[in-house]
C-alpha cells in the first residue's frame, strides 16, 4: 500500500508540472512566465518575464529580458520554394536554427522574430515589429520589416555597460551598478 501511495504521489506531482517544462526547455532562476505561453526547446536565463500568449521555439534567452504578450519568436519556416508548403508532404521546411536573445532585451507586444536571428544585449524591439535580420546591441528596432530607429545610448556608454556585464549580477547588485551609471552618466527621457 505504501508503495502504491508513493507512486500516486509522484504521479500527482508530475501533473502539477506546467506543460512548457515537458517540451525540452531549461530554466534559470526567478523567471516569471505568464499563462498560455508555449515554449519549445528553449534555454532561459535568470530574471526574465514572458507575457501571455507568446510562442517561443528554439530560443536562447539571456538574463533580465522582458517579452510582452503575443510575441512569436523562432519557429518553423515553410518551404515556399518547394511544390508544396505542407509539412505532411514536404520535408524541406526549416526548423533547426536557434534564435538568440542577449541580456536585458525588451520585446514589445505582438512582435515577430524570425528563427536564427540574434538580438544583441540591451536591444529594444518595438511592438508589432517583424524582425528579419540580426539586431546590434542597444539598438531600437521598429516596423515591418524592422528597421533601426536609433541607438539607445552613445557608443561610449554602450561600451561601459558591456564591459561591466551587470546582467550576470543578482538584482540588488545590478541595481547598484545601474545607479552608479545614472550618477556618472545621467539619462534623460526623450
Amino acid at each position: 500500500m505504501a508503495r502504491f501511495l508513493n507512486k500516486l504521489h509522484h504521479f500527482v506531482a508530475a501533473l502539477r508540472i506546467p506543460l512548457y517544462k515537458l517540451r525540452h526547455n531549461s530554466f534559470g532562476k526567478k523567471n516569471f512566465i505568464t499563462e498560455h505561453v508555449l515554449l519549445n526547446g528553449c534555454r532561459i536565463g535568470n530574471y526574465n518575464y514572458i507575457g501571455n500568449f507568446s510562442v517561443l521555439n528554439n530560443v536562447d534567452i539571456g538574463n533580465y529580458c522582458s517579452i510582452a504578450p503575443h510575441c512569436i519568436i523562432g519557429g518553423e519556416e515553410h518551404a515556399f520554394w518547394d511544390y508544396s508548403t505542407s509539412n505532411s508532404i514536404s520535408s524541406l521546411h526549416i526548423t533547426s536554427r536557434r534564435t538568440i536573445l542577449g541580456h536585458d532585451v525588451w520585446i514589445g507586444a505582438g512582435a515577430f522574430i524570425r528563427q536564427g536571428i540574434t538580438i544583441g544585449d540591451g536591444a529594444v524591439i518595438g511592438a508589432h515589429s517583424v524582425v528579419l535580420k540580426d539586431v546590434a546591441p542597444y539598438t531600437i528596432m521598429v516596423g515591418t520589416p524592422a528597421k533601426m530607429l536609433r541607438k539607445r545610448f552613445p557608443n561610449s556608454i554602450i561600451g561601459e555597460l558591456q564591459r561591466h556585464n551587470y546582467y550576470y549580477l543578482p538584482p540588488e547588485n545590478a541595481k547598484k551598478f545601474l545607479a552608479d551609471m545614472h550618477n556618472q552618466y545621467p539619462v534623460t527621457h526623450e
